[in-house]
This record gives structure tokens, sequence and C-alpha cells, in this order.
């Protein structure tokens, strides 16, 4: 993980930017209980006469006059029941409103369909008092649901909302990044990898699992290994960079000693831990950081850029040599999902490093 000044993202922060509590959850909804129940339409119960249908024999009785016929009682009408939607009703129009401003900002997420935009123009203390009317009237759950989440986005909304701009994301993508490197190469369980460090106070040993500090920044972000629980396993500890040096090739773009240090003596850890039984053998063990580029041939979604190095550590072991790995951001965010082809492919190319 990369510290603040090193980041990326810290140096893309928009100096001035508005905070807007987005009801993400409200938006969702009614994306969700459009594409399962439609429209939301006022229900008008309508009693006719009429030859087909399921007759209301207590009201049939009541209002037509049955015909006799060798002392038996015939109905050529009925009076039934039929259930009309006004689709005119005010509230109908507002959940339109509503459905096409979740689908105008998330609706990407489901599909490219975007309803019509409805007629009516959006006016806050209307709306909302339209909504809290009907709110106060209904007793079904799912309404009273649905009008909540109506008034969420409202809202969220002023009359000015619709000329503005909207924008939504992240002003720390480095998270992310390490989350989908970790989901597309890492080992579920890797706790048993991270190093931990111990207080002996008073003649009492405290670890850090027990202390405030035990979610510290001394762990890896990443386990891979390939081959795993046979003699040829392999373990890599990658090291996620949201740095720009895929995109600046700046050298001052790259991590810097503190992060090459820190993965050396990851690898130690783990080697001393090897040797101990504590941890299953690797025939060997590789470093790597993991930085995002846009690539600009489809064929190579993995490069590797060069090397990084101590002169306090030397010989021959594999970790000593931190690999710089570049990934196509696009590509990875395609293929975060863990498969034995991307892990082998990453795998060659650090062992390689050309």
């Amino acid at each position: 993980m990369s510290d603040a000044n090193e980041s990326f993202i810290e140096n893309q922060k928009i100096a001035h930017k508005e905070n807007v509590v987005f009801p993400i959850h409200a938006y969702l909804y009614l994306i969700k209980d459009f594409l399962t129940n439609g429209y939301y339409f006022e229900k008008e119960v309508v009693y006719t006469k009429s030859s087909n249908g399921k007759a209301n024999w207590a009201k049939t009785a009541r209002q037509v006059k049955p015909l006799l016929q060798d002392d038996s009682v015939f109905y050529t009408e009925f009076i039934t029941r039929k259930v009309k939607h006004n689709e005119n009703e005010l509230i109908s129009q507002i959940h339109q409103y509503c459905v096409w401003e979740s689908f105008s900002k998330i609706g990407w997420l489901f599909s490219s369909f975007v309803p019509i935009k409805p007629r009516i123009k959006f006016n806050k203390s209307l709306f909302l008092s339209i909504i809290k009317t009907k709110l106060s009237q209904t007793f079904n759950e799912k309404t009273m649901l649905l009008f909540n989440y109506m008034i969420d986005v409202i809202e969220f909304l002023d009359k000015s909302s619709e000329s503005k701009n909207f924008t939504y994301g992240t002003n720390e993508f480095e998270y992310i990044w390490e989350s989908m490197v970790d989901s597309a190469f890492g080992e579920k369980n890797k706790t048993k990898y991270y190093p931990h460090c111990y207080w002996e106070i008073d003649g009492k040993e405290y670890s850090s699992d027990q202390l405030e500090f035990k979610q510290s920044a001394l762990r890896p972000d990443t386990i891979m290994i390939t081959d795993k629980g046979t003699e040829n396993q392999k373990t890599f500890v990658l090291d996620s960079k949201y740095y720009r040096y895929g995109e600046s090739k700046q050298l001052n773009h790259l991590p810097m000693s503190g992060s090459i240090i820190k993965q050396i003596a990851y690898a130690e850890y783990i080697e001393n831990k090897e040797k101990e039984g504590k941890l299953k053998h690797s025939k060997s063990i590789h470093n790597a950081f993991i930085m995002p580029f846009e690539s600009k041939d489809s064929s190579i979604n993995m490069k590797f850029v060069g090397s990084a190095y101590t002169d306090y550590k030397t010989g021959d072991k594999p970790y000593y040599k931190i690999r710089a790995i570049l990934i196509d951001t696009k590509w990875l965010m395609e293929n975060h999902n863990r498969n034995d082809k991307i892990v082998q492919e990453l795998a060659k190319l650090i062992e390689r490093g050309k």
C-alpha cells in the first residue's frame, strides 16, 4: 500500500469539491423494484355489468334482475369486479420521475436501458407533499418502503440538480487497486504470513494481536502461491502500489526505500516460518510491486519494467530483487476473480524478470 505522499490519486484530488451524501440504497431499490414490478400505479376497483369475469354474487343479486325458467333462476349478466390502473395520478408520475432519475445516475450497473424522461417537472415541495400524504394512507409494507425510498431520492435533489454535473467515484482508489490485485491473485487466508510484534512489560508478553496496533501497516497486501501443496510450491509476496509510473515513466513515481526494505522483511519472515515448519515449505519466494498502466495493445495485460534491490542484502535469493510489474487497470477490473491462468501468467513474468 502506498504512503499518502506517494499515491497517484492523492495528487489528483480536486481542490474544491462538493461533498454530498448520495442515497445509493434508494437508487438501487427503485431500479430493482422497477425491473421486477414496473411503474407504480394507483389501483381503482370498478364494478360493472358484464357477461364475462368473476361475478360478485351479492351485488349481482341486488342489482341484476334474473330470468326465471322452469322454476330455475338464470343470470345473463353479472356484477363483476375489475381493477383499473390510474396512470394519470400524480404519485405515478412522481414514481416515473424517480425511476428515470435512478437509471440516469446508476442504471449502467444493470443495463444500457434508460426509461423515457417523464413530462412532469421536478418540484421538490409538491413531490414530497404528495408522497407523504399517500404514505400516511397506506399500510402495505412494500408500498411504504417504496415511498420512503422515493422520499430519499427527492430529498437528495433540488431545483437546480438537473443542471449539475453528476460525478461519482473515490479519492482513494489505491484501496480498490489493492483489493482487485488481492482478489485476482491472492490467497484468502493470508494472516499467517503477517509478521507479529511483541512487547514485554513486567515479565509479561503482549502480542500485536492483543494491542490496538494489531491492524498496523506491517502486513503484505497479497500472498500468491503457485503449485500449492506440492514440492514445486512457490510463494509470491505482492505489494499493490497505485503509483503513476505506468503513465509518467518518471523514476520518482516508483516505490522508494521503505517499501523495498519492507518487501524483503516480509519474504524473510515467510522463509523463517517455513524453516520452523509453521508454513508449508516453498521451492522459492519472490517479491513484486504491482502498479497500474493503460495498455495500448490488447494482447499485453501485464508488463515487467524493472527490479528494485538494496545493498544491505546481497546474494542469490530471488526475493532480494523486487520485480516491478504493470497491470492494465481495465483488464484487472474485468478479471479480478482469481483463476489459475492469470496467476501462472503473473508468476512467470515475476520469475523471468524481463
